[in-house]
């Protein structure tokens, strides 16, 4: 079993010659969602994923291999719905719909004239009765992060993007337009 423990996100720092060169390993969105997993790649070749907590994959992420192979993360194509407003209705009602099915932690793809979410038959029923008009296809689905999942996201980022010097939590201070540390 060929052990992955590194990720780069969408390939950073690699040359384009070596994202060409890079194996394909394509994966549904479930799939995507495990930090750690037993898959196989499209060869038959067994990988052990053994990211680090909350790592999810996004296509065009690159893990590298213990052996230093790299293999490009696509989004496999599977059962979605696309997902219109109702005959009657207007894209403020995708807006609308948008929010509810973020606050239910339905992960999602925003368009300009549609959502895709994924094929669940019970979420479709729940769609239908809505109103919407829904239209089943197979297609990747490579929707971004939910807004419950941003705060983890950005409190790392805020640890890794700068360092006052102190403890933030032994100040007791929240930081604002008026914390005098020049963000």
């Amino acid at each position: 079993m060929l052990i992955i423990k590194k990720l780069l996100p969408q390939g950073a720092g690699l040359a384009p010659v070596l994202l060409k060169r890079a194996g394909v390993l394509a994966l549904p969105f479930a799939d995507r969602q495990h930090h750690e997993a037993n898959l196989s790649d499209g060869d038959g070749t067994e990988l052990g994923l053994r990211l680090e907590v909350g790592k999810t994959l996004r296509g065009g992420d690159v893990l590298v291999a213990e052996d230093g192979s790299l293999l490009r993360v696509e989004a496999a194509a599977e059962p979605v719905l696309l997902v219109r407003p109702p005959a009657d209705g207007q894209a403020l009602d995708l807006l609308r719909l948008a929010h509810q099915l973020g606050e239910m932690h339905v992960h999602m793809e925003a368009h300009a004239d549609h959502l895709r979410v994924p094929g669940d038959a019970e979420l479709a029923q729940w769609l239908e009765r809505q109103g919407f008009v829904l239209a089943p296809e197979v297609a990747p689905f490579d929707p971004p992060a939910l807004l419950s999942q941003l705060p983890q996201v950005v409190a790392h980022r805020h640890e890794q993007a700068h360092d006052h010097g102190h403890d933030h939590n032994s100040h007791g201070h929240v930081h604002g337009p008026d914390c005098n540390h020049g963000h």
